[in-house]
């Protein structure tokens, strides 16, 4: 670069610690005093550090190695071609330095093109002719730099650039140069650029989610708010956002940090001046027109004209707060955006256009988070897996608790990791408690605050909401649903993102509580007294013990749950034991282990119990035969009195108008129901496995508000008399009583909205027609109905069923015909019944979705079925010749140990078909032990489908995205066979091989991994099957474990050779993004050298081995192993009907790849003497592999 003296005063701003971001290439005698001047002090108005050499060079010199480096650690380099430019061999110099950088860093050019044509530069014509005349005569003997500094100059000519006399003004173009680059700038800058010194782990995918929801391109103003509770994040995603997009973007801007506690302190009206100042360049003579409430129409119109961007820090859960900051200032020129943060969803959705909830951290985010933290560096120390684990499970994903727990174990000792774990248990980390007890500081009313702190204390497992909100109600409070609500918007429970069947049947989210919350408020009332008898609330197994052994309660105590399996020895109550507990409206005793054995003990009884505040009184294995006298459950909601010892409950009839649900199940004793005459409210009863009941009351036709009565495995009920002519029941369950016949169930005076009937176990012989009158009914189980023989045609007037189920009917031999279409049936299980054959109109069940036949041993053939049926069972039907007509819809076909199976038809699910995860079945394709398959089948049409599945399925899997949350179920295929399907191009004989790989194998086309093996014959496999996929590294000694086998694939004894395939969601490409992170083509291409596979038999006492001994079997062989590699080319050559097989090859791939087989042991890479090699490693981090 030329001579020129820059502005010292400017220079001095920049710390010396800072790198430069932009670098300005100009001859000094054509630009220096101008255009460059100017240029220079417009990037520094902007804060964008920009390096201008201000020292002169003399002639003879050489370029100073400071400016050669300035280069190199600039971002975006600026060269101002001149109409001289090319006459100074240090721009010239400078010029191939840059494009050298452009080339190795990716560094970003802009060419100026200043009183010069562009075509001048890239032709080397007119001035540039001369000075190149010049130089060819200079250096004579090194043409070749000559040369060099021509291709520069053509090539650097063609970059998209600026030129000058497009321009009306200099200034527009330097502004233009200017915005340019603060486009450009931000995207350039890695987060560690923009946080030095901090480490952000799963931020950049966040950051992408919400710049999408800001529309930048949109000229409408919007509001985005981000949401989430205390130490998630918000604060430091709002800031990345605002660097990012502040300079770049807009006019003004302003970052108002921690709004909620700066109001608190200064005022919301010291808040709004301020922000004022930010966007008026704090003009002072417009803050003195600003007032409150009202705004003058001409700094309303200054407003108008700027674009702006707004952040404001954690807000409370006041609109008035956010009203205030923005009054009369929410009128901002097109393209404004305000961004705020809150713990409180309900500000957002007065005022927001879009609202960003911010999750926790998933496991590999904390995994990695916690290493820079505890270890700092990213990698995990081997010895302390465990100890890891145990300290990402306590701050379940939330960035601030594995920051802080991971700073406060770093340098100390596994013992030292050890005592604080334990520790925190009982006391919690008080600089999280801090942050996360604001929320609930926050809450605006002492009975909401009441319920936090009950389901904190006793109902933190997770629920459906109407499930939480009837737990809540029979605790005693009030505005149960307002409270949840309150406490869901300010992030204190969480919505799931898992959806699972709720009680009728519809996915719905369950609430939670972050462990961290629930630990906060533990320690809330923990902090209420130091003696456990004077808290609110008890919860473990050691402080309640304490309580009643030494009477020590209180009036103070409101709710106690009593988990008696975590006490050993037999705790013995004294009838006084709740006496001074005056206030107690919760208490629930209770065991979670098999053995139901109470070792609570009241050898004297209770006297003297409680008063009349109970609402929910819960006593699993009650050992008293009556309740005390003097109890009076008017205020009771919920009785729950499981495997208890009663004979009676009370004799006479009792003050319920509050009582909901009864549940007396397993009462062995009990001889007759209680009288329940006045519990007019009453929506559920459990009366399951009480044994000695002989009637339902007749009494209970009038309790209108009963829903669901429970009375399975009532087994000596004769008289149901109290089931008739109830018209509200929604759900029945009657399994299991085998005295109770057809002829004696009330079945013309069912209710019309009845939704569940199970008549299981009972012995009724023939389903009346009269059931086609329950239109609402949803389910119907009929299943071990030994004598039941018919079911009536009017079965398809039920157009609400989705679930018909009669498993183990022996004695139906026929299935109706469906004469009309059936929706909304999905469900219909046939397994073990007599049927030879299916009605043809079988078709009509257009909305079947599973179809069970297990066991069918006279079934012969198949009708067509449905279109949309996904799963097929037809496992062990013994007389089934073939399989025709399959809807290409099937995902599922179990059909092993049909031994008369000669022939099936071809279906192919459709690639990219979204794969179901609605069902908790794996994908499977089986035909174990079908020996009589014809050849042509065995060889084409099962691989073909099933090939074609796993094409679906890894398609499938691209599509989803990261944070999908259904269901992830393998899809294994298992026939016989003893060949390996050709599409695995990586054959072996023996159990393991090893694959060479190239560094190109890893691209964004890749799709995953499949894998094959065949069983030999004389396998018998009890406890299954398990595969293990490990990475070798670019340290050729070690291997990093990807997968090991999750399921355990479970095969009978055998009677031929068997081919086993398997692909599943962890050998998806989705599997990879999970792990590596979006960046996953590229580490793993970089990284990941070879793979090495090895497939044994498992055994549930011996992990892994090479054989076994079981009744006469010498061991389990795995004769030939395979791997294929899916890329989407597999799939368009299907699409495009190319069916041509890629040749099996040892050596050569279509990548040239390498695989090498090695028999039964890969000792090359793993000896398999060592035993521990094959230990199941955690699947992040292994020895000699740090991503």
């Amino acid at each position: 670069m030329a001579s020129f003296s820059s502005s010292a005063a400017a220079a001095a701003d920049i710390p010396p610690q800072e790198k430069h971001e932009v670098f300005l290439s100009f001859r000094g005698e054509d630009t220096r005093t101008g255009f460059t001047s100017y240029l220079y002090e417009a990037l520094c108005r902007k804060q964008i550090i920009s390096y201008m050499d201000d020292h002169q060079l003399e002639r003879g010199d050489e370029i100073s190695p400071t400016l050669l480096k300035a280069i190199e650690e600039s971002k975006i380099s600026v060269i101002i071609f001149s109409e001289n430019y090319a006459s100074s061999t240090w721009c010239l110099e400078e010029l191939a330095k840059i494009l050298e950088c452009k080339k190795r860093n990716g560094q970003i050019v802009i060419p100026i093109f200043y009183g010069t044509e562009p075509s001048v530069v890239r032709k080397q014509e007119k001035s540039y002719a001369y000075a190149f005349a010049q130089l060819e005569e200079r250096f004579k003997d090194s043409m070749e730099k000559v040369q060099q500094w021509r291709h520069a100059l053509t090539e650097v000519a063609g970059l998209t650039g600026l030129d000058s006399k497009q321009f009306r003004l200099e200034t527009q173009l330097v502004q233009q140069i200017v915005e340019d680059i603060s486009l450009k700038l931000p995207k350039l800058l890695s987060l560690n650029d923009r946080f030095e010194g901090r480490n952000l782990i799963g931020i950049e995918k966040r950051i992408k989610e919400i710049e999408s929801l800001l529309c930048l391109g949109s000229k409408d103003v919007r509001i985005i708010g981000i949401w989430g509770m205390g130490g998630i994040g918000k604060t430091t995603l709002a800031s990345i956002i605002y660097q990012r997009l502040s300079y770049s973007h807009f006019e003004a801007r302003c970052f108002l940090e921690d709004v909620r506690e700066e109001s608190f302190r200064n005022g919301t009206n010291h808040l709004r001046k301020e922000l004022l100042a930010s966007l008026l360049d704090k003009d002072e003579a417009m803050l003195r027109m600003d007032t409150p409430s009202a705004i003058s129409p001409f700094m309303r119109k200054r407003f108008r004209r700027r674009k702006v961007l707004v952040v404001l820090d954690d807000l409370d859960s006041s609109i008035f707060q956010f009203k205030t900051l923005v009054e009369g200032y929410d009128d901002f020129a097109p393209g404004s955006r305000i961004i705020f943060t809150t713990r409180d969803v309900r500000v957002l959705k007065t005022v927001a256009d879009e609202i960003y909830k911010v999750e926790e951290l998933d496991y590999y985010e904390s995994l990695d988070l916690f290493c820079l933290h505890a270890f700092k560096k990213s990698s995990l120390a081997a010895d302390y897996t465990m100890l890891s684990d145990r300290a990402i499970s306590y701050a379940n994903g939330n960035p601030l608790a594995i920051q802080a727990l991971g700073s406060s174990l770093h340098s100390r000792s596994k013992q030292e990791w050890e005592n604080t774990l334990d520790r925190l248990k009982m006391y919690p980390n008080p600089n999280i408690q801090r942050v996360l007890r604001i929320s609930y500081e926050g809450l605006d009313d002492e009975g909401i605050q009441k319920i936090f702190l009950d389901i904190a204390c006793f109902f933190q497992s997770h629920y459906f909401e109407d499930e939480l909100e009837s737990k809540l109600d029979s605790s005693g409070h009030s505005f149960v649903k307002l409270g949840i609500s309150d406490l869901i918007n300010k992030s204190l429970i969480n919505e799931s993102n898992i959806k699972c069947l709720g009680p009728l049947g519809i996915p719905m989210p369950r609430l939670k509580m972050h462990d961290l919350l629930q630990q906060t408020g533990r320690s809330i009332v923990r902090g209420e007294s130091k003696e456990p008898g004077n808290c609110s609330r008890l919860w473990t197994a050691k402080e309640i013990c304490h309580v009643l052994e030494r009477n020590t309660g209180s009036a103070t105590i409101e709710g106690i749950s009593f988990n008696v399996s975590e006490i050993r020895k037999v705790v013995k109550v004294s009838p006084a034991a709740f006496s001074k507990m005056y206030n107690l409206r919760y208490l629930k005793i209770y065991a979670i282990h098999e053995n139901k054995k109470c070792r609570l003990c009241l050898p004297q009884g209770l006297d003297s119990y409680l008063s009349d505040t109970p609402s929910s009184f819960e006593w699993e294995s009650y050992t008293l035969k009556t309740l005390p006298s003097d109890f009076i459950p008017e205020n009771l909601v919920e009785l729950r009195l499981p495997n208890n010892q009663l004979e009676v409950l009370w004799d006479e009839s009792q003050p319920l108008e509050k009582l909901k649900v009864i549940d007396l199940s397993h009462s062995k004793l009990l001889t007759q129901i209680p009288n329940l005459s006045q519990a007019s409210n009453l929506e559920i009863i459990n009366l399951e496995g009480c044994t000695s009941l002989i009637q339902v009351p007749s009494y209970f036709k009038n309790l209108h508000n009963l829903q669901c009565l429970r009375l399975t495995d009532c087994s000596n009920l004769i008289n149901v008399e109290g089931l008739s002519g109830h018209e509200n029941f929604e759900a029945i369950y009657c399994n299991n009583i085998d005295k109770l016949k057809s002829s004696e169930t009330p079945n013309a005076n069912f209710p019309m909205n009845l939704r569940t009937l199970f008549l299981g176990g009972t012995a009724i012989e023939a389903v009346p027609s009269s059931f086609g009158c329950l239109l609402g009914l949803v389910q119907l189980d009929l299943d071990n109905c030994k004598r039941l023989k018919s079911i009536p045609t009017s079965i398809c007037k039920l157009k609400s069923l989705e679930s018909l189920n009669l498993f183990k009917c022996p004695n139906l031999e026929n299935f109706p015909e469906i004469l009309e279409p059936m929706e909304c049936l999905k469900c219909l299980r046939l397994e073990g019944t007599g049927i030879k054959e299916l009605p043809e109109s079988i078709v009509n069940l257009i909305g079947l979705d599973r179809l069970f036949l297990e066991g069918c041993s006279k079934l012969q053939k198949l009708p067509t079925l449905p279109l949309g049926l996904s799963y097929l069972d037809v496992e062990n039907c013994e007389s089934l010749k073939s399989l025709a007509h399959l809807p290409s819809s099937l995902e599922h076909l179990l059909a092993s140990h049909c031994t008369l199976l000669e022939t099936i038809s071809s279906w192919r699910t459709p690639l990219g078909y979204e794969i179901s995860d609605s069902y908790s079945m794996d994908g499977s394709i089986r035909f174990d032990n079908c020996l009589n398959l014809d050849q042509n089948t065995r060889n084409n049409i099962i691989p073909d489908p099933a090939l074609f599945r796993i094409l679906s399925s890894a398609t499938s899997y691209k599509k989803r995205p990261i944070d999908h949350q259904g269901l992830e179920f393998p899809l294994f295929i298992c026939y016989p066979g003893d060949e390996i399907p050709k599409r695995f191009s990586y054959q072996s004989l023996g159990s393991s091989m090893n694959i060479q790989l190239p560094p190109n194998w890893c691209n964004t086309n890749f799709l995953g991994f499949a894998v094959c093996f065949i069983i030999d014959q004389y396998s018998h496999i009890t406890d299954g099957i398990e595969y293990k996929l490990s990475f070798k590294t670019i340290n050729e000694n070690s291997l990093y474990d990807f997968h090991d086998s999750d399921w355990l694939y479970r095969l009978e004894k055998i009677n031929s050779d068997h081919v086993w395939i398997v692909h599943e969601a962890s050998l998806s490409c989705k599997g990879f993004e999970e792990k590596f992170g979006a960046n996953w083509p590229s580490i793993c291409s970089n990284i990941v050298t070879g793979i090495s596979f090895h497939v044994r038999p498992f055994r549930r006492d011996d992990r892994f081995h090479d054989s076994c001994v079981e009744e006469g079997v010498e061991h389990c062989k795995i004769k030939k192993c395979g791997i294929w590699m899916i890329y989407e080319e597999d799939a368009d050559q299907v699409l495009d009907g190319a069916e041509e097989e890629p040749e099996v090859e040892t050596t050569k791939r279509r990548f040239g790849e390498s695989s090498e087989g090695s028999g039964i042991s890969i000792t090359d890479v793993v000896g398999s003497d060592d035993e521990n090699e094959y230990q199941h490693k955690r699947r992040v981090i292994s020895s000699g592999f740090e991503i």
